[in-house]
């Protein structure tokens, strides 16, 4: 890179290569390492080190191994730069490939330090494997490795992340024999994975033991505690514990005064926020664009929209910048708010600001559009935002979807999963359901069955409730061959019990007019010693009393009960009402006294006297 003459070199490459890693531009940090190549710079470990450090942050070990391979092309391999790549594998959850590369280092004869081994045992602890963080503490122990309060925060945290409270209670007091090993990190870390575990009075507990052990709280102590019984929905308590915080003399910063306000309006005191909101003031802790944006979302949550919007104003003259979660969260209330208007606004001047959109910016404008029935102008901006660069989740297309489906625009629906193809984002459970649903209400079995069957294919299993729709769909357009395909189907897949699926295809025959055809498939399933539900002998009953067949109805009340599958009022009201309606009153009655004697004579359509679905 050259520019009026003059020569760019390691450290500006370095810089804007550690800049572009940090804001996940990796290709462009990859490109500018090329272009060192080219103008004749080798890149120096450092350079490496920001690079391996970017990409173990998205989870791309292969690349990360390639860079750590070009790393050692003219240079002597450093325990720097491996320590940097173990690091950054093990915050990201990765210890297993941390490990892998620290036993690596051993065979290029590089011996692992104590900094190595604290990051794997950090990792472990992260994990919440104490048993694993143990087991590495020990090896780096027989290897003449000084552990640090770094290491032994570790081991703790891995023990209380487990779930081993006791254990990690023992260690803690094992330390105390340790010439320095507890200080105030060391219960900070304790007490803070208690409060996050819900166990308060543990916390507590170890709140006084660090006073009489003449360590200091801090703030990160005091934020713990504060943040456990605001989670706990503890209010009062956590204000009485503030008001005692500050009675002590301890100076609040914005972050106890960012969880103390979330935990108010979670639990809808907003007065209560604004009062310590005011009371921080006359302290002179000022709200950060953190604290500010837990008041934005605490008025967003309670539908205050114009006040959550004047504090955008309060942020601005402060000269504090708004940031991309401040503008994500006015913009999810507006668009549940149906202010469309707003929204737009709000997003033109989040461009101008230089931030750009993520993918909660893109769910909350595309929510928008779903809460004003604008999906036609939504699906056109969200493909306009996927053209731009910007992130689309699963969720934000899954959502548009099911509002298309909902309103019958499967044009729509199915230009989204084209969309979703295109971007890699494969179908899941909801995107399936909404499209048979949506199919299901407009007729279109034929077409929902192709997409029940490429779900299925995916390892997806259809709903009971879709199938039985589509069984009775398919009979109902006289598609009588995909119906006992789909039946068969549904045998297959477990989605329900044999005699479930049968049961829907008798009542689809029969709903659709096909009573010999469902009179067969009930024989059928009688000879399979298949047990046939009480709403597919009620619709059988229905459409024999309705053509006046009363004997055949009155023999399907006898299989009934020698199936012992007991008739309920719904069965016993299509009798009588068809026995009524056809002047058969005496038969009426003798089913009448009959459901007397079971002692269910509930809603018997007032008796069907009057009024008759037969007549």
């Amino acid at each position: 890179m050259r520019t009026d003459g003059m020569v760019i070199g390691h450290i500006t490459y370095t810089s804007i290569i550690d800049g572009l890693s940090k804001n996940g531009l990796l290709d462009e940090a990859m490109q500018l390492l090329d272009n060192m190549f080219k103008d004749g710079l080798n890149p120096d470990l450092i350079t490496f080190s920001v690079l391996i450090n970017g990409f173990c942050r998205v989870g791309k070990t292969k690349k990360v191994k390639e860079l750590l391979f070009m790393s050692c092309n003219g240079h002597d391999s450093d325990k720097f730069t491996f320590n940097v790549l173990v690091a950054s594998l093990c915050r990201v959850g990765k210890v297993g490939e941390a490990e892998d590369f620290m036993h690596l280092m051993s065979r290029i004869g590089l011996v692992p330090n104590s900094v190595t081994y604290d990051c794997i045992i950090n990792g472990h602890g992260m994990l919440g494997n104490g048993l694993k963080a143990f087991s590495v503490f020990d090896e780096m122990i027989k290897l003449g490795h000084h552990p640090s309060h770094f290491t032994y925060g570790s081991l703790l945290k891995g023990l209380c992340k487990g779930g081993n409270w006791q254990e990690a209670k023992q260690f803690l007091n094992k330390l105390h024999y340790i010439p320095s090993a507890v200080d105030t990190i060391a219960y900070n870390t304790v007490i803070s994975e208690a409060c996050k575990s819900g166990k308060l009075w543990e916390a507590l507990v170890l709140l006084d033991q660090m006073v009489q052990d003449n360590l200091l709280p801090d703030s990160y102590t005091y934020t713990s505690l504060l943040s456990g019984l605001c989670r706990k929905g503890k209010v009062v308590s956590a204000l009485l514990f503030f008001d005692k915080v500050m009675a002590k003399g301890t100076v609040p910063n914005e972050v106890m005064l960012t969880c103390l306000v979330n935990g108010l309006f979670k639990a809808g005191q907003s007065k209560a926020a604004l009062y310590i909101y005011d009371a921080m003031e006359k302290e002179g802790v000022f709200p950060d664009t953190v604290s500010l944006n837990a008041f934005i979302d605490g008025f967003s949550r309670m539908g205050k929209m114009m006040k959550a919007y004047d504090l955008l104003s309060t942020m601005r003259s402060r000269g504090l910048r708004p940031s991309l979660a401040t503008y994500n969260i006015l913009l999810h209330g507006f668009s549940k708010k149906k202010d469309l208007l707003t929204c737009s606004m709000l997003h033109s001047i989040m461009m101008r600001d230089g931030l750009l959109p993520d993918k909660l910016t893109c769910h909350s404008l595309i929510l928008g559009f779903c809460e004003t029935g604008m999906l036609e102008v939504g699906v056109k901006f969200l493909k306009k935002m996927v053209v731009e660069g910007t992130v689309v989740d699963q969720l934000t297309l899954n959502m548009l979807i099911m509002e298309c489906c909902k309103t019958g625009e499967l044009w729509n629906a199915f230009d989204l999963l084209n969309v979703m193809n295109k971007l890699g984002v494969f179908p899941d459970i909801n995107t399936y359901n909404a499209i048979i649903t949506g199919l299901n209400r407009v007729s279109a079995f034929q077409e929902s069955h192709s997409v029940v069957h490429d779900m299925s294919e995916r390892g997806f299993t259809p709903k009971l409730t879709q199938c039985i729709t589509l069984i009775n769909g398919m009979c109902r357009m006289g598609d009588l061959q995909g119906a006992f395909k789909l039946r068969d189907e549904m045998e297959a897949l477990q989605v329900s019990p044999c005699d479930v699926a049968e049961s829907a295809m008798v009542r689809g025959l029969a709903l659709c007019g096909k009573v010999e055809e469902a009179m067969l498939v009930l024989n059928r399933m009688l000879r399979m010693r298949l047990v046939p539900t009480v709403a597919t002998f009620t619709t059988l009953m229905y459409k024999f009393c309705k053509e006046a067949n009363f004997v055949e109805a009155l023999k399907l009340k006898g299989i009934m009960e020698h199936c012992r599958v007991k008739l309920d009022v719904v069965a016993y009201n299509v009798l009588i009402s068809g026995l009524c309606a056809h002047g058969d009153v005496m038969a009426a009655i003798e089913l009448y006294e009959e459901i007397k004697q079971r002692g269910e004579e509930n809603d018997i359509l007032g008796l069907g006297w009057k009024h008759s679905t037969f007549a």
